[in-house]
Order: C-alpha cells, then structure tokens, then sequence
C-alpha cells in the first residue's frame, strides 16, 4: 500500500468513530495544557526571579577584596596584592570584559550647589579608572561621560540629598521617588504616599536643581575637623594602602590604576580642600556597583587621588587597595571567572550563588508542576490505548480481507500507529493552542487588563514587566512530539495485537 492510501484509510477510520475519537483527543488535550501550563508557571517564577536580581544590580559584576581585610597592614599580607599589576591580571581571564579598582573617599565631606542655596551635610564620592567605565557596563540615564578634570558623573538621584536652607525645614528637601519597576513611582510627602506614573510626575517629585546644569561645590574636612579617623570606612567600602601605618592614609579607600595627572582640579574661595566639580551624566543606579550611582559621585581615580593630596599633605600614596570590580561577557561565565580570581587568592563576592538558588528552587517546582501535568497525560495516553483496542476488536474482519487480498504485515502496522498518532499530534497541537490562549489571557489580567500595549507586552515580556506564565517555543515543540509519541506508544500494543491476528480466523469473524 502506498502512504497515501495508508493515510487515507487513518483519516477515514478515525471519523467512523466521531465521537469516540473527539473524547480521546479532547483527553490529550487536557494532559497536554496541564503539561505546558503547569511548565509555563515554573518558567514565570524563574522570569520574575530574574528581574528580582536585576533590580539589585548587574548579575554580571563581581566584586574583588582582598582575604584579609581587616589586616591594616597589607605588607604583611601572605594573600595576593590588589594593585595595579592584579587589576591587569583580571582582565586577561577568559570572559572578562573589563576590570577596575574601586576607590572611596572616606573623609567627612560637605557639598553646595547654586552658590550655596543647596546643601548637603554627606556625600559618597567615589572612584573608578573612566577608562573602563563603558567595559564595566555602566549605563547614563542622561548626559555624557566626563572628558576633562574637574567632570564626575552624578548617581541618578544624587540631587535628592540637597536641603533648600531658604526654604522651611519641613519643606527644604524633595523626597527621592521610589521605581516599582511597573512604569510607576512612589512618591512620598510628610503626609502619605503616592503611586504615579513616570509621565506624571509632578514638579514636588523632582529634585530642586539639575546635577548638569549646575556647579556642585565639595569641602573636604579634613586634620582636625576630619571625622573619618586613622582608619576609614566609606559608606560602600573602607580601604588602607600599602602606608596604612600612616595615619593620612584614611583618605582613601579601594583604589586602582587610572589615567591622568589630576592637575585640572582646582580649589575654589582660596581654599585647598574646596572643590568645584560639573556633572557631564547622570548614572543608572546599580547597587553593586556602587552606591554612588544612586545618591553619590562617580569620578576618575586620578582625580580623586589628586584632591586627596591637595586637601590633606598628609595622606600618603597608595599602591594596592581593598576593593576591585570585575565585568564578565557573560551571566554562564560568572561562576568560572569568580572561581578563578578565588584562585589568585583573593575574596568575591556576587549575585551568582543567590542566581543559583533561585534557580534550583524554580527547577524544584517546575518538575513538580510538570509532573503534575504527567499525570493527565498519563490518563489520556490509557484512554489511546483503550480506543486502539476496541478499533481493532471492531475490525477485525476488516484485518483479515486485507491479509487475504496480499496486504503487508506492516502496512498494517502503520495504519494502526498512524491513527494512534495522529490522536497525539491533534490533541498536542490543540493543546498547545489552547496554553498559549489560557497564558495570554493569565498575564493580560495581571498585566492590567486588554490592551494593544498589555497584550504585546504578555507575548514578548519586557524588563519591566512581569508575566506570571511564560511559554518558551521550546516547550510548544516539546509538547507537540511528546504527545505524538505517548500515542505511538500507547497504539504499539493495539498494533501489534492486529498483526497477530490470522487471516481465516479473521474473516470468519461477525466484526
């Protein structure tokens, strides 16, 4: 027989039992929409986790320290040096695609903007080699990196932690609004709060100056009025040289290589430990890559070296230092990398073990669901072989004039799996349909509610959108053969037992 034909007779025996044929498919049906759905809510924890890590920070940074911290004394150390020389060292692992020292000043600090209108009493101001700073993944919100001394870059709410001394004290500071990561702000008053909109932010919510449009004025206390102590700790890392024994070392802390001389930074009212500086950015706020990029200043190393030794001629040079951060290509190679900077002998720290976790935690309840969704599959597979049965009960005369007329043994075989299959392949393929509608219409709902931009946005996802079921084209594919094979395999039997059948025997059979 010819395929053609073996197929035509598949199709007109399935519908000779209309009835019988729709409730298995419509068993298949239902095993393959718990499979997929059950699957899909997994991959939704996974998804939501995902931009659960994001919100923190760059899952892709690692951060570098050195063993022994606490030793004031690096010299002494019998771990590796965090210099320049282990900087460059980095960045020749495989995967890395930049690699820079961290520095933080750790002197009390002042700073004012609008010829003193704006003050505030603390500032985190830190420091990277800029060189980097497109490596590292560092992203601008608006504005331009700095390209002359005397240019930082701003964190994205840096002027929030200004006072207006003109202004009453229960109104001289804007309150920073808080991302809900969902398009919308919290905004807070001394009276309540406020979810708005990002497009309806009104002018109470913004700060009451522009960082890049006005000068930003920075004191640095420092001898005797200097609070930070022989030993200092930044609010995101403390850090002592190789001359910490020195006790104007505690102007800096974390360090690295960086390029220029600092010599543009100039003092301001005749004043050595004054600075004006110009913000040419504002920075994405990424926590681990320093508080700085939300509320604090981000300039070159050189640059805050040179303030360091204007503002106090005692602070010695540093070479090596306490904290570096590392970017790597790829989330995959975050563990290989991490392990090898272990191996150097330094201390890490990252997002991959808590990624890990979340991860097998979500792996755990998606083979639970999916088993689950087996288990309808299962009983849908027993209603196959239940129908294959009693279609081959019910033609058995039918089996015996085709081996009488010369029909092969195995012509008979793939007519029988063919129908069996087919069962599979039409209820995997409805199955898959009726997911996507049910997935769509789950995360329409949560999204919201319909829309042109919901709907798209519950297909597609978005980095600040989260979808409570979410359907890889892989599981379509999976389930659509999965399907077709639990009838194969359940019509194997039926099969079998038609070609067992003598042909005499069969044509004096009543069916």
């Amino acid at each position: 027989m010819r395929l053609s034909d073996i197929l035509h007779l598949c199709r007109q025996n399935l519908w000779r039992r209309k009835s019988r044929t729709i409730l298995t498919v419509l068993g298949v049906i239902v095993g393959c929409c718990s499979i997929v759905m059950m699957v899909s809510l997994g991959e939704g924890i996974n998804e939501i986790n995902e931009q659960s890590l994001k919100q923190m920070g760059d899952l892709t940074i690692i951060s570098v320290y050195r063993q022994n911290s606490y030793d004031t004394d690096p010299s002494t150390s019998t771990d590796g040096k965090l210099d320049d020389k282990a900087i460059e060292s980095f960045k020749q692992i495989a995967g890395v695609t930049g690699a820079t020292a961290q520095m933080s000043l750790s002197y009390s600090v002042t700073m004012t903007a609008d010829n003193g209108r704006y003050v505030a009493s603390y500032g985190d101001i830190q420091a990277i080699d800029m060189t980097q700073l497109e490596n590292m993944g560092y992203q601008l919100t608006v504005g331009t990196a700095p390209t002359r001394d005397g240019e930082v870059l701003a964190g994205q709410y840096f002027a929030y932690q200004f006072a207006d001394k003109f202004r009453p004290e229960s109104s001289n500071m804007r309150s920073q609004p808080q991302d809900m990561g969902d398009g919308t702000y919290m905004v807070c008053d001394v009276n309540d709060c406020e979810q708005v909109p990002a497009d309806q932010l009104g002018d109470d919510a913004k700060p009451f100056f522009d960082p890049l449009t006005t000068k930003i004025t920075l004191t640095i206390q420092t001898g005797d009025n200097a609070s930070g102590g022989s030993v200092g700790m930044s609010g995101f890392v403390g850090a002592l040289g190789d001359s910490a024994n020195d006790s104007g070392i505690s102007g800096i802390s974390g360090s690295g290589s960086g390029s220029g001389s600092g010599s543009g930074v100039r003092g301001a009212n005749g004043s050595g430990n004054t600075f004006e500086l110009k913000a040419t950015g504002l920075l994405k706020q990424s926590w681990n890559k320093g508080s700085a990029t939300s509320t604090g200043i981000l300039m070159d190393i050189a640059q805050l070296k040179a303030m360091i030794a204007k503002a106090d001629k005692s602070a010695a040079k540093t070479t090596t230092y306490e904290q570096a951060l590392v970017k790597v290509a790829d989330i995959k190679q975050v563990a290989d990398v991490e392990q090898q900077i272990k191996d150097m002998g330094f201390s890490t720290s990252s997002y991959e073990e808590i990624r890990k976790q979340m991860e097998e935690q979500s792996r755990g309840i998606q083979l639970a669901l999916g088993g689950i969704g087996a288990v309808s599959l299962l009983v849908a597979a027993i209603g196959i072989t239940n129908t294959m049965v009693m279609s081959v009960s019910e033609r058995t005369r039918e089996i015996g004039i085709m081996k009488a007329l010369g029909c092969y043994v195995r012509d008979i075989r793939i007519m029988f799996l063919g129908e069996a299959g087919f069962i599979g392949l039409f209820g995997g393929l409805i199955g898959c349909l009726v997911s996507a509608a049910i997935s769509l219409v789950i995360n329409v709902v949560s999204l919201g509610g319909p829309s042109g931009e919901t709907v798209w946005q519950a297909i597609v996802g978005g980095e600040n959108v989260t979808r409570i079921s979410v359907i890889p084209w892989w599981l379509f594919v999976f389930a659509i053969l999965f399907s077709t094979l639990i009838g194969l395999i359940s019509g194997f039997q039926p099969a079998n037992k038609a070609v067992r059948i003598p042909a005499l025997d069969a044509i004096k059979n009543d069916q």
